[in-house]
């Protein structure tokens, strides 16, 4: 058929006009063995795998989370701020609409990069409401070269994969070129092997638009990726020395942010005064009562975490599971029911303990002034104690100055 020939030159020559364009304006590469990189906020970089496989060391610890690593960015209680002081090499990885599943493809990923085998995963109640992650929210999470580098993990078991590629592909019919980039990996990556046992022959026109889809989207997350953080103002900083690790000073810290706590936090809400007042005084009467009817009881999420630990057991990394907590008091005034929120501690401990995993329940913090700045996000006091829990993780095997 010539009309498919045409087409199929055309979109080679596309392909070199392209891969020529973006040698040509690719000046800023991040390079490998950054020490700051890792703890770089940037909802852009953990949807590279090649910016984050780069950055992992024989030393480097996985911390997992979500929009909370969006807050407090500039305080010295961030992670940002106590894991470059203390000299450890951590990556950070989330972004608001991140949940399990987006994590458990990075993980599948990731996981023979990772020399330290030890990860954190901050867990948000939010996660776990009745339809669990949303296929917006995914799609907009989706990291094409994560999936990539997942499915070229010969290690992952073939269950697992396929766990992961239904999942993916369920979420993704929000968003049809997504999904049909998706399907054209999931059919050139594995070839015969997966798809429930029934064999597919791919055509080289599909390896060739898959080959340079993928060379093209990974190109343009190197660029996207280096230029944020050259207009960050980052710089290449190669002065991470593991042998000056030295722990962070907690007391001092919890006594700073304890001074912060009285003089911002002063509204019935226990949040800080400036999200108080902007944010959250100007919804209350329209807020109150509107979620008598909502549940942590039931969610695909907790299906979706034990994906993420069956995946972590299949590539022998030990993890340690966070339970974060969300404001009492903004819950209470929305009628949120105690019994229904609370019904998570139970859930998520059972968990922990069917897989044998770490957990450190913070979900008690949920009344402390100043653990929490709003609704959900932690505040100096809550980034002390979680940096805390996943600094002894992180040191509990190795002697620590």
């Amino acid at each position: 058929n010539m009309k498919k020939v045409a087409a199929f030159l055309t979109a080679v020559v596309l392909f070199c006009v392209t891969a020529a364009s973006i040698h040509f304006f690719a000046g800023s590469r991040i390079e490998a063995n950054n020490r700051e990189f890792g703890t770089w906020i940037n909802s852009k970089k953990d949807l590279s795998y090649n910016a984050v496989a780069a950055n992992l060391h024989d030393d480097t610890y996985l911390m997992m989370g979500s929009s909370e690593f969006q807050h407090g960015n500039n305080t010295p209680y961030h992670p940002t701020a106590i894991f470059n002081q203390a000299n450890m090499d951590v990556m950070c990885i989330g972004a608001a609409g991140n949940q399990c599943l987006p994590h458990a493809i990075a993980m599948g990923a990731l996981a023979p990069d990772l020399k330290s085998k030890k990860v954190v995963l901050l867990l948000s109640p939010t996660w776990f409401g009745k339809n669990g992650i949303e296929g917006n929210e995914f799609s907009a999470r989706f990291s094409e070269s994560m999936y990539a580098a997942m499915l070229k993990n010969e290690s992952l078991s073939d269950d697992l994969k396929q766990k992961l590629i239904d999942r993916t592909t369920k979420l993704l019919e929000v968003s049809p070129l997504m999904k049909a980039n998706v399907d054209r990996a999931t059919k050139v990556l594995t070839g015969d092997n997966l798809n429930n046992g029934q064999t597919q022959k791919t055509s080289l026109e599909d390896k060739v638009n898959y080959y340079i889809h993928s060379w093209i989207a990974q190109e343009k997350e190197k660029i996207g990726v280096g230029m944020m953080w050259k207009v960050s103002g980052h710089k290449n900083n190669r002065t991470y020395e593991p042998q000056n690790a030295k722990e962070p000073d907690w007391d001092a810290l919890k006594k700073q942010a304890e001074q912060e706590v009285e003089k911002e936090f002063n509204n019935d809400l226990c949040m800080r005064d400036t999200l108080y007042n902007t944010k959250y005084k100007p919804i209350l009467k329209e807020r109150k009562d509107t979620e008598t009817k909502r549940s942590f009881e039931k969610s695909p999420e907790y299906d979706d975490l034990k994906l993420f630990l069956d995946i972590c057991k299949d590539q022998g990394i030990e993890v340690k599971l966070i339970l974060l907590p969300i404001n009492g008091y903004w819950y209470d005034h929305t009628g949120f029911p105690r019994k229904n929120r609370d019904v998570i501690v139970e859930k998520i401990h059972k968990i922990a303990d069917d897989y044998g995993v770490e957990l450190s329940d913070l979900y008690g913090e949920g009344y402390t002034k100043g653990w929490l700045e709003d609704n959900t996000h932690p505040a100096g006091k809550g980034w002390i104690e979680i940096n805390e829990k996943v600094y002894e993780f992180f040191n509990k095997d190795k002697e620590v100055n």
